[in-house]
């Protein structure tokens, strides 16, 4: 049986969700598969966002969290993890997309390891450039929408509310597994803001 993936994304207004979503419906879906689409209602409620992914059906939802202050989405994750149903957890920004048939580079990559483990892909940042080029945990080299974890209670970290929060949630995560649990795959999984 395949692994299945929990897709969390959070959105603060809706825009550029489209094409996100649009890289996600040309994915291999399988059952079990959820999309968490979660809106930041900390200035007002998202009907529009929510109406949306509602007619999407399928393996989309729409979550809807205030967490009192706005910081790029983080609170919007975290929360996301924690309603998560998936064998492992996938992060993306709502104006990002993935890239073709990434879900089964992901699931290839995963059937390889005898139990679960975190993975760290590859993303192309919105200046074009490769992360990670050197396999090092160094901010600023890798991110969160890179990273594949299992979804695992007491075995995932924290998205901090620093612009950088996801460096700290993959340093946060690593440091509840042993040592070189990380495995580095060369696949780009994702593509950052492709149109700017």
């Amino acid at each position: 049986m395949q692994p299945t993936l929990s897709i969390i994304i959070p959105t603060p207004d809706g825009v550029g969700l489209s094409r996100c979503i649009r890289s996600i419906v040309e994915q291999e879906i399988v059952a079990g598969d959820e999309v968490l689409i979660v809106g930041d209602t900390h200035s007002g409620a998202l009907d529009h966002v929510e109406e949306d992914v509602c007619r999407l059906g399928g393996p989309f939802r729409y979550l809807a969290h205030d967490a009192g202050r706005h910081a790029w989405g983080h609170p919007q994750i975290n929360f996301g993890m924690e309603v998560a149903h998936g064998d492992y957890l996938v992060f993306q920004d709502d104006d990002d997309i993935f890239t073709e048939g990434a879900f089964a580079v992901i699931r290839a990559a995963l059937a390889l390891q005898s139990e679960p483990v975190p993975h760290m892909f590859r993303f192309v940042t919105q200046n074009r450039r490769l992360l990670w080029q050197e396999r090092r945990l160094e901010e600023g080299v890798i991110g969160g929408h890179q990273f594949v974890i299992p979804n695992l209670p007491g075995r995932v970290g924290e998205w901090t509310d620093r612009y950088c929060g996801d460096f700290d949630f993959v340093t946060s995560t690593l440091r509840l597994w042993p040592p070189d649990s990380v495995v580095w795959r060369e696949e780009i999984i994702a593509y950052a803001r492709p149109d700017s």
